[in-house]
């Protein structure tokens, strides 16, 4: 699967769970070990209305689809991070902004 596969399979699951109008919609996801991962978010509606996603409604897909692209995008240990924000305009534009945050990764170490 390619990222640009993995960016479609994840709007694809944002618009299947948004059932009335909305300008934007975000998900962030937020790696706390190997193989554990949370994501929260929810969609614009406009005029400073937001509502959060309710994430067990979601295909489960799409925490895979989150492993998948933290493990293409950190291949060769080049882009290291471990929050990733993915924004998804009404007009099908996708933005996703890649960061490490050393205080996350702080306190998953401490709970090892």
């Amino acid at each position: 699967m390619t990222i640009d596969d993995l960016y479609q399979s994840i709007a694809d699951n944002i618009t299947a769970n948004v059932t009335e109008d909305w300008n934007t919609a975000h998900i962030t996801a937020e790696r706390t070990g190997d193989d554990a991962l949370s994501l929260e978010g929810g969609y614009d509606k406009g005029e400073g209305v937001f509502t959060p996603f309710k994430f067990r409604n979601f295909d489960r897909r799409i925490i895979v689809d989150f492993h998948q692209l933290h493990k293409i995008t950190t291949e060769g240990g080049s882009n290291r991070w471990n929050r990733a924000r993915y924004t998804l305009h009404r007009d099908g534009k996708i933005s996703i902004d890649f960061q490490w945050d050393q205080k996350l990764a702080d306190e998953v170490e401490d709970n090892l």
